[in-house]
């Protein structure tokens, strides 16, 4: 018994010195790229697209988990690009809210993170170059989807490049994480909305109090040991505090779909999704007509929402999701006809599915 541990530890410690001997490999193959490329001037040299790094990783694995692949990767990723040019990432909300842990768990921990308080403030770092990317929220299970995100991406000369959904997830904390201490439970508007019912019925006595942000609730969490915090799990890594009770929003299958909005759309993969939006006009039959290059070619439309119009050259807006890429020649020839017939027409993204 003792021979076999002994066997399996030193294996564990040879497998650990290889990940580390690769990850310094890795990091000198970078290190060279920036020589390269500081030598190459003008001209683009790329390496290759981060989703197909993960793709061809996932592929190569046998006994480890498929599915910790790509959490693992990113973070590597993630590391490697800061060596390169530190990415900045601006997303919607304060610190430790779902749009920043939606970010965190897609980029990693290596960029720069800045909070802002609106859609339009995401995507204007953007498109002026504030941020290399942006995290938006596109669309919640409860609510559909998300006008102001909607109405940016039309306006604003940005790109829809991936997207990530995300469950809504709550935890209580507090200093101690002891329940008997809790008095009274700070949160977020939203979050105490989400979180209400399972909070009265698990916390009766308590005084609810709404604040601005999660970070606001994390403050007060930590000043008082009466208190508790209603945020995610990213809130408490980020203040220290100490988990009360675990998921304690109302709807345990709630979602948010987060857009990573950047001003480069990424190559065809094979697996992709456009987003289109598109004024048909307001005559009858129109939207028929708009339809129709997509029917033609047999493209997989797989979402269609429309939203009122902040012009009056026309009364709505539609936004269409279908199958595949952009440079796809059914979809780009579908995209050049209706240019043709619509009104207005814009991709306003193309990315691989998740």
């Amino acid at each position: 018994m003792d021979d076999r541990l002994h066997r399996i530890t030193k294996a564990l410690e040879d497998a650990d010195r290889q990940i580390v001997a690769a990850l310094n490999a890795r990091a000198k193959a970078i290190q060279e790229y920036n020589v390269l490329r500081t030598e190459a001037g003008d001209e683009p040299l790329r390496l290759p697209k981060k989703a197909a790094v993960i793709d061809a990783a996932r592929a190569l694995v046998d006994e480890f988990p498929a599915a910790s692949i790509e959490p693992v990767f990113r973070e590597v990723l993630s590391a490697c690009t800061e060596l390169i040019t530190p990415d900045v990432v601006a997303y919607l909300g304060s610190p430790g809210g779902l749009a920043h842990a939606a970010a965190r768990e897609y980029f990693g921990h290596a960029p720069s993170f800045r909070p802002t308080e609106s859609v339009r403030e995401v995507l204007d770092a953007v498109l002026h170059g504030h941020a290399t990317f942006g995290v938006v929220p596109l669309e919640t299970s409860t609510d559909g989807a998300v006008t102001a995100t909607l109405r940016g991406l039309v306006s604003m000369d940005v790109k829809l490049c991936a997207e990530r959904s995300a469950p809504l997830r709550y935890q209580l904390l507090s200093q101690s994480g002891d329940p008997a201490q809790v008095i009274k439970i700070y949160g977020a508007a939203s979050a105490m909305a989400d979180c209400e019912r399972q909070l009265r019925s698990r916390y009766p006595d308590a005084i609810f109090v709404d604040v601005q942000s999660g970070e606001a609730a994390g403050h007060f969490a930590l000043a008082d040991d009466q208190a508790a915090a209603v945020g995610s799990a990213l809130l408490r890594e980020l203040h220290g505090l100490q988990l009360i009770d675990d998921r304690v929003e109302d709807d345990s299958g709630a979602r948010t779909r987060f857009g990573i909005v950047g001003n480069r759309l990424p190559s065809r993969t094979g697996r992709d999704r456009t987003v289109l939006a598109m004024a048909p006009g307001d005559a009858p039959g129109a939207l028929h007509r708009a339809l129709q290059p997509l029917a033609d070619r047999k493209i997989n439309l797989t979402r269609i929402e429309s939203r009122s119009s902040t012009t009056t050259e026309w009364q709505h807006v539609f936004f269409l999701e279908m199958d595949g890429h952009i440079t796809d020649r059914d979809i780009l020839a579908a995209v050049e006809e209706l240019r043709r017939i619509a009104r207005y027409a814009k991709v306003i993204g193309s990315y691989p599915r998740p």
